[in-house]
């Protein structure tokens, strides 16, 4: 054959215009798009370009995903992802969120913390003090901004508010008077109150402070104070049996995950033995039958976290981004509970209410 007959049937078996040779036909099928394109490679060094990593944020919780604590509903993930796509990320795509939970096991808290450092996430968002105490006890370099954190100075978690230091940031539900507020709270409610029930978890990092703020303000109103105490799942039935035999005129429950993973159970207990309770937190516990909830607005604090975690990702270091403390507070009284228990809220205290259950 012809050279020149066998190079035009070349050209035309492999597809190619009159104006197109198989090279410039491999250079288009190289720069194509594909469903499944892969990383390029440099025509200078032959080396092959990595693709952009996508940011990935652990969370990491002392409580369960139904309900993450008393204080942080389950919908407190949910306010954290909605503040996330507000700020402009888009799960799955530009940013990675992984949810851990301990289920109240303080053994699987530590492991689950190992597991997230291992994994080298991003940034570690966790749930109040006993998950940030895990983590900063599994790592001292990668970024934490906790949420809602108990006393994180007087437990050593950062060393001031204003300058964290290390790796850890976040938010505090640290109040210096809410047990003096709690206090005045129950007094109005029952005038003559003269023993104050308490139902503490004495390895809960806000405990101490916020107990002795409780004990002074007792003092001045010549009030005794009764502390039960829980530690674990399995101390309710000791701690509410002792609450019970002491005969207290009011209960004060500081609330915090492993009270609150049994709320439930300490709101009936109160009802049964018609003990008029308060808890220190915003809206929720009045909501679920409680007779009064006053403290503060701790979901807010979801949106103030994400915006720290992008901040972190922007390049912003944790020991330069000051722990913010609350700044909403909610009262919220349940008449329903008040007219169970045969008590009549004084007028004042409706009209201070940032809402009242009938």
């Amino acid at each position: 054959m012809d050279r020149r007959v066998f190079l035009v049937a070349l050209v035309v078996a492999c597809g190619c215009g009159p104006n197109e040779t198989p090279k410039k036909m491999a250079d288009a099928d190289r720069t194509a798009p594909t469903r499944d394109e892969k990383p390029e490679v440099s025509r200078q060094s032959g080396s092959v370009e990595p693709q952009a990593k996508i940011p990935r944020v652990a969370v990491l919780a002392f409580g369960g995903s139904s309900s993450v604590s008393a204080s942080a509903p389950s919908s407190a993930t949910v306010l954290f992802r909605n503040r996330l796509t507000e700020l402009g990320y888009v799960e799955g795509k530009t940013i990675i969120v992984e949810e851990s939970y301990a289920d109240g096991d303080p053994q699987r808290l530590k492991q689950l913390a190992h597991q997230i450092v291992e994994g080298k996430p991003d940034v570690i968002v966790t749930i109040a003090a006993a998950a940030t105490a895990a983590a900063r006890e599994a790592t001292s370099t990668i970024p934490i901004v906790m949420a809602h954190a108990g006393n994180p100075v007087g437990s050593g978690l950062v060393s001031s508010l204003a300058h964290p230091g290390g790796n850890i940031t976040g938010t505090t539900s640290m109040v210096s008077d809410l047990g003096t507020k709690q206090v005045e709270l129950l007094r109005q409610v029952i005038p003559g109150l003269a023993r104050l029930g308490v139902l503490a978890n004495p390895t809960n990092a806000g405990t101490p402070a916020l107990l002795a703020n409780v004990n002074e303000a007792a003092r001045q109103f010549n009030i005794s104070v009764v502390v039960a105490e829980v530690s674990h799942a399995e101390d309710f039935d000791k701690a509410l049996g002792a609450l019970r035999a002491a005969h207290p005129d009011a209960l004060f429950v500081m609330m915090e995950p492993l009270i609150g993973m049994n709320i439930a159970r300490v709101i009936d207990f109160a009802a049964t033995n018609r003990l008029p309770a308060s808890y220190d937190v915003g809206r929720e516990i009045a909501r679920q039958g409680g007779l009064i909830s006053y403290g503060p607005v701790l979901t807010t604090h979801y949106a103030i976290v994400a915006d720290y975690v992008d901040k972190i990702l922007r390049g912003a270091k944790p020991e330069d981004l000051p722990v913010q403390q609350p700044t909403q507070f909610a009262l919220v009284v349940n008449l329903k509970s008040a007219k169970a228990l045969g008590l009549t809220i004084p007028q004042p205290l409706l009209l201070r209410a940032d809402e009242v259950i009938q």
